[in-house]
């Protein structure tokens, strides 16, 4: 049964690392749900095993935070799919939602994420806190900018490997999620535009 307390949800099922973390006033809760290929079978688990932990069910989390990409497609559509749905039954919950390359960005000025096609992105942080990203060529890798820690996934195999010579930062996302909920946009008042960011784009 719910307190008097704001619970809130993390979704990460945009990266190589499926989690979900959970918040209830000083009690944190987070879980590691394995192979993200099985996100559709596994988050709505994780999310029980949350709610279970913090005592309440869906319809008591006051915020739901999401990754708006890049990423998956699939897993970002997923997570953004659930707090929309409870949205529509319920308005006044609160949805959030930030860049992948602007939450890894947080932690240094360079960032770098591999998509589930193989595909590496590289994201750098200007002078003035804007944060810009591009797909990269595995050729291009050793020419991106040696005097900066490139923050990655810690479960980002891939983007790790690739970028072996460079001094990595190695990051947990969902932590960073719960770290840094604050630097989320609030879409509540702007639900319609709580879309992947390869969505905005077109």
């Amino acid at each position: 049964m719910k307190d008097s307390k704001e619970i809130s949800l993390y979704l990460d099922t945009a990266t190589k690392a499926l989690a979900v973390g959970g918040k209830c006033g000083n009690i944190y809760k987070t879980y590691d749900l394995g192979n993200p290929k099985a996100a559709l079978e596994r988050t709505h688990l994780g999310i029980k095993l949350l709610c279970d932990a913090l005592d309440c069910t869906m319809m008591d989390i006051d915020k739901y935070y999401c990754l708006l990409g890049p990423g998956s497609n699939t897993g970002i559509r997923l997570g953004l799919t659930i707090p929309r749905t409870i949205y529509a039954l319920n308005p006044n919950i609160k949805i959030y939602g930030i860049p992948t390359m602007e939450l890894l960005t947080m932690e240094g000025k360079a960032a770098a994420l591999s998509d589930r096609n193989g595909n590496i992105f590289f994201a750098h942080k200007d002078e003035n806190g804007l944060v810009s990203y591009k797909r990269v060529d595995k050729k291009d890798i050793p020419s991106l900018a040696k005097e900066e820690a490139i923050v990655v996934e810690d479960k980002d195999k891939m983007a790790i490997e690739e970028l072996a010579s460079q001094n990595l930062i190695k990051v947990s996302v969902i932590d960073m999620m719960m770290k840094y909920e604050n630097s989320f946009k609030d879409f509540s008042n702007d639900e319609e535009n709580y879309l992947p960011e390869y969505v905005l784009k077109i």
